[in-house]
């Protein structure tokens, strides 16, 4: 029994997306009738003068023993983590087509500017947004009072040096205080049509303009 062996799951979503291969770790690749076989060499080579104590042999029994319980349940294991991704990569396709908010600090500009939704704490009384450009410095920023439940601004893509920036994907971040100028909470979100899904970095992702985002980040299917 070679538990090493490499084990393949078909993950077929619609059109068969999804489809992938596991390779079995190296380390528990580990055959029984070699554990035995070697029990045995030792046993028929040791001094019958000297003849090694019989509960070497039973530890040794019972090392192995649990060693094959635990490659067993590594094998359940896998096996249920397989089905679990068959299960997202079907659940993900149903979202394209679809329009979702999700948690994210990235926003598309377009024509219509770059919209931000943000849900700041309840204490919150001045929310900041800031808009930063693919160099990570400061193309936007807008201070303006908290409104309780969720809010949204929308830059029209004009910097704060007065030159329109270029259509494109910008970082968003949201900061939020109280009266006292105390932080507070404050949830950024992203809105947008989902137009696909990728499965390159071993699990799906959903596909809002440029934008990747998980299943875990979806707050809201419109």
């Amino acid at each position: 029994m070679d538990v090493g062996a490499t084990k393949t799951a078909a993950l077929n979503g619609p059109g068969g997306i999804g489809a992938g291969t596991y390779q079995a770790p190296d380390n528990v690749a580990i055959e029984k009738e070699s554990f035995l076989k070697l029990l045995v060499a030792q046993i028929s080579n040791q001094d019958p003068l000297a003849p090694q104590d019989s509960e070497q042999y039973m530890q040794q029994l019972t090392q192995f023993s649990t060693l094959e319980q635990l490659m067993n349940l590594n094998d359940g294991v896998q096996n249920l983590a397989i089905g679990q991704l068959s299960n997202n990569s079907q659940e993900a396709l149903r979202f394209v087509g679809r329009e979702v908010v999700a948690r994210g600090d990235q926003v598309e500009l377009g024509d219509e500017g770059a919209t931000a939704r943000f849900s700041p704490g309840e204490d919150a009384t001045s929310v900041t947004i800031t808009y930063y450009d693919a160099d990570g410095t400061v193309a936007f920023e807008k201070t303006m009072p908290a409104q309780p439940g969720g809010m949204s601004y929308t830059w029209d893509g004009v910097g704060d040096d007065g030159v329109r920036r270029k259509p494109g994907r910008y970082a968003v971040a949201v900061q939020a205080t109280d009266a006292d100028g105390n932080p507070e909470p404050v949830d950024a979100m992203v809105r947008g049509k989902v137009t696909g899904v990728r499965f390159d970095q071993g699990f799906p992702e959903l596909m809002v303009g440029n934008q990747r985002l998980r299943l875990s980040d979806v707050v809201e299917v419109l």
